[in-house]
């Protein structure tokens, strides 16, 4: 049995090639419950945080499969990366996001807003499905595609509550929760993000998918008015194009990559390596508060293990004094990507006026400068993505 969340996730992988990646084409859009997810991968955790890597699950699949027997899984794992790629260059769509979240939880304090807001947010809409997911969200921390992409219409165009609001209570308690992937997903249901298009949720479509689980009728408002789209032009990023080979740095660790490669632990060899006991960048719940602290404990340990000594500080101020009285270089961490970690580490940077430089992996470089427009101009360009990565 698994000990640790990387054993787990290499189990769960082995599985699902093993299991379920043959049937995944054509049986993943249902959603049988929490009880039974043997029709999915349930590897999306792991690759948050990259415990477990897009290329690890992208090549161990390859070396069992040819592409067109799993294409449609392999798209998936690509879905994530797209997102990432393409916030990149539209950041001021996070700090849009971010704006108007601010400003609708205030408004939604108070009066008859709130309680309509609370009536979703407690499960009490009379929505059967709907009221089932919001307890299961909040009891496993995880909710299957199908379902967000149902939850996330009744949200807006049923419940008629703003997207941002129903965003940050997916990003608040889902385990797997991702500031690109949530933001642009709820956007994309919203008709924000392709102009002229929303996502609709239907009372047979969700009959169908959930195996006849729920079949309400007439509840789900079918009358949409799209709203004013706005065109966020890609600008390109200019990310270091060689592989980090300096030595004598200071590498900070972040949550969101742990990663286990051995590129990664080779760069770690060759520097001095840091961890920040820092408070939670986000007020998530307990679930991926608990999941968060377990992966970097696990990381740690991890490293020792590989002999790689790790120096913990309780506060960003011990931190800074220490690295003030070294002679380290610089300091580095492994690229965040677009969200609250990242905003976190550039906010206290900035305020003890030090520099930050990034270690960009390999892959994203990759797959990144793809991610210009829509996801099909991109999904063409995946052979090419997985010649690149030696499958």
């Amino acid at each position: 049995m698994p000990t640790t969340l990387r054993e787990e996730s290499l189990d769960k992988l082995e599985n699902f090639i093993n299991n379920g990646v043959l049937s995944y084409s054509f049986s993943r859009n249902y959603d049988l419950g929490p009880s039974n997810r043997k029709n999915i991968s349930l590897l999306s955790p792991y690759i948050r945080k990259r415990i477990l890597h897009e290329k690890e699950v992208i090549n161990k699949c390859l070396k069992n499969y040819s592409l067109n027997k799993i294409e449609k899984f392999i798209q998936e794992v690509f879905w994530r990366v797209y997102w990432k790629g393409w916030m990149e260059g539209r950041v001021r769509v996070w700090q849009n996001y971010n704006k108007n979240l601010k400003t609708l939880i205030s408004e939604y304090s108070v009066g008859d807003k709130k309680n309509n807001y609370d009536k979703a947010l407690n499960g009490e809409t009379g929505i059967d499905c709907f009221d089932d997911w919001i307890k299961e969200l909040i009891n496993y921390g995880y909710l299957h595609n199908h379902s967000r992409m149902w939850f996330a219409s009744i949200w807006i165009h049923t419940l008629k509550l703003p997207w941002e609001l129903g965003a940050n209570f997916f990003l608040k308690n889902l385990v797997d929760g991702d500031p690109a992937s949530n933001t642009l997903s709820w956007r994309w249901v919203a008709g924000l993000h392709t102009k002229g298009k929303c996502y609709v949720a239907s009372e047979d479509n969700i009959k169908k998918f959930s195996n006849g689980r729920y079949s309400q009728k007439n509840i789900l408002n079918k009358q949409i008015k799209l709203p004013v789209f706005q065109s966020f032009m890609f600008e390109k990023k200019e990310y270091n194009s060689q592989k980090f080979s300096k030595k004598n740095n200071l590498i900070l660790l972040n949550i969101n990559n742990l990663s286990y490669l051995d590129e990664t632990l080779e760069i770690m060899k060759e520097n001095s390596i840091c961890f920040v006991e820092h408070a939670e960048v986000y007020e998530y719940s307990d679930l991926p508060k608990k999941f968060n602290k377990n992966s970097m404990d696990e990381y740690l340990i991890f490293l020792k293990d590989k002999k790689i000594e790790c120096k913990n500080f309780p506060t960003f101020e011990n931190f800074f004094k220490f690295y003030e009285k070294s002679e380290f270089n610089e300091i580095f961490t492994f690229y965040p990507s677009i969200g609250y970690e990242l905003d976190y580490l550039n906010l206290h940077f900035k305020k003890y006026n030090v520099n930050l430089n990034f270690i960009y992996d390999n892959f994203d470089k990759l797959c990144w400068e793809y991610a210009s427009s829509g996801f099909f101009k991109f999904k063409s360009k995946i052979p090419h993505f997985i010649t690149k990565i030696n499958c």
